[in-house]
């Protein structure tokens, strides 16, 4: 008993010399520590937020140092960053943070969190005159904490919330917003990480240009994936995944609810190629279930490809873009349109070269599928193109476009039968009656479509569907199964569009 009793004795001193002497390691390299930290915050948010035409910073007012925990107070600004056409984010807010030294917070300790950290962080908004109207909405508790631990090794974890919030205006309630977690693993450096959130609800209420009532609700949004950082500065692979489980829409003059459930939006990026210079992805969106007023209407989706994006040249574009970014923006807050880039002979030298290397590596774009399905039919689209480089910009744009693009597949297929459906939903939406004017009106509809598509000769009737493909490759142009030249193709559509024109 008295052996046992000296075993645990020592281990605890054994503990508490570790603490103090890891307390006192985590306060001589905290100051460091926080300018290193700042100086690679301020760096990114300049990057991430270039072509906003504002800027934002994290400055360190003071620091407060003890043996076990130390104080800090950070100021957050942001000015004139574009947030739409006219409006721009403008705040100045201050930032709490309590420090624990490590190696055993005593926050992680009491939530059973035993691996030893060099320091935990638990920072919130300071409540001040910018911030005690946010502070009132979120009930006098701070509207956006969070607790972030430093490992010694350089893994961090962190732990951000967004606090339940209610606004009412005038006795109406105008938000209320459940709160928000948001869960994020990753290295010191931030080129990996792990990130996994939830919401369980926000409600908007407002008026539209008609000033007539309309109420958003949106209810268990999920969010997660893992992204690593490529040897490309900004450019992350991997996969991020977003979920809403249900998305209500109250509107109109009678006030009728649109109910969107089960939406997804699926994202995986790849990185490939030898050098791993060549970006390829997949966005899949997708819905679940769509009612309108009671009634039900259908489920939707969209898949959408990208492959051998050719990374430096695609950054270099980018950056070209967002330079010129504000003159657009500032164009369209005065209502002048989209605004003539001139660029300088050394400006578009560089946006061509960039151009031709981007096009050199083959890229390929596919929308893989458009589809909308209801009870009884499913209509889908799709479209792939393969592009190249040609020999040169200036050529004629028949011949620039025959080079650009080396291949292009499409089809679409409208079902009749979903045509039916949608007819079906639009005449009891208009309040008839009759169930048999309802099924014949819907009949009709959709034979309609068929007879419509094979006068016009634009489309062929496959069974239930109504179908049109066109393909393209080597100059030579297949639509419905007919093979033609390019120009032949381009006198096709023009005698079509132009039968469809109205005879004055």
């Amino acid at each position: 008993m008295k052996k046992s009793t000296g075993i645990l004795s020592g281990l605890a001193i054994a503990i508490a010399v570790a603490t103090t002497a890891g307390a006192w390691y985590t306060g001589k390299q905290l100051p460091a520590e926080l300018e290193r930290s700042i100086a690679n915050g301020n760096a990114e948010l300049k990057k991430a937020l270039v072509g906003t035409g504002g800027s934002m910073t994290i400055e360190l007012v003071s620091l407060d140092q003890h043996f076990f925990t130390s104080t800090a107070h950070y100021r957050l600004k942001a000015q004139d960053i574009q947030l739409g056409e006219v409006e721009k984010l403008n705040f100045d807010v201050g930032v709490v943070d309590q420090i624990e030294h490590g190696p055993f917070p005593w926050s992680r300790v009491k939530a059973f969190k035993l691996m030893p950290v060099m320091a935990t962080s638990n920072s919130a908004l300071e409540k001040d005159d910018n911030t005690a109207d946010w502070f009132a909405a979120a009930g006098d508790q701070p509207p956006v904490s969070g607790q972030i631990s430093l490992g010694y090794g350089g893994h961090v974890e962190s732990d951000i919330r967004l606090a339940p919030v209610k606004l009412e205006q005038d006795g109406q309630k105008v938000v209320d917003f459940s709160g928000m977690q948001l869960l994020v693993s990753g290295d010191q450096e931030g080129k990996a990480a792990e990130v996994h959130g939830n919401m369980g609800s926000l409600e908007l209420n407002f008026a539209d240009a008609q000033d007539t009532p309309v109420k958003v609700l949106l209810k268990g949004f999920k969010l997660g994936g893992k992204l690593s950082q490529t040897a490309h500065d900004m450019i992350y692979v991997g996969n991020i995944d977003l979920a809403l489980a249900n998305v209500q829409v109250t509107s109109g003059p009678k006030q009728e609810v649109l109910v969107l459930e089960d939406l997804q939006q699926n994202n995986l990026y790849s990185a490939d190629g030898d050098a791993k210079d060549k970006l390829s992805g997949r966005l899949e969106y997708k819905v679940g279930d769509i009612t309108y007023a009671g009634r039900k209407v259908g489920s939707g989706e969209m898949v959408f490809t990208m492959k051998s994006i050719d990374i430096p040249s695609m950054q270099s574009l980018m950056q070209w873009y967002q330079s010129r970014l504000p003159e657009v923006q500032q164009a369209a807050a005065e209502g002048a349109g989209l605004p003539a880039l001139d660029m300088t002979p050394e400006e578009k030298a560089k946006v061509q070269a960039d151009l031709q290397q981007l096009l050199a590596g083959k890229p390929q774009f596919a929308l893989e599928k458009l589809a909308f399905k209801t009870a009884n039919g499913e209509s889908h689209f799709n479209l792939a193109m393969d592009f190249a480089n040609p020999t040169s910009f200036d050529l004629p744009p028949d011949q620039l476009g025959k080079q650009l693009v080396s291949r292009l597949h499409s089809k679409l297929s409208v079902s009749k039968p979903m045509v039916g459906d949608l007819a079906t939903l639009q005449a009891l939406l208009g309040g008839e009656t009759d169930a048999q004017a309802i099924a014949r009106q819907s009949s009709q509809a959709g034979e309609m479509v068929g007879m419509m598509a094979l006068q016009s000769g634009m489309a062929t009737v496959q069974g239930n569907d109504v179908v049109t493909s066109l393909q393209y490759a080597d100059g030579m142009v297949d639509f419905n199964g007919k093979k033609m030249t390019v120009e032949e193709f381009a006198m096709l559509i023009s005698g079509h569009l132009a039968a469809l024109q109205p005879q004055g």
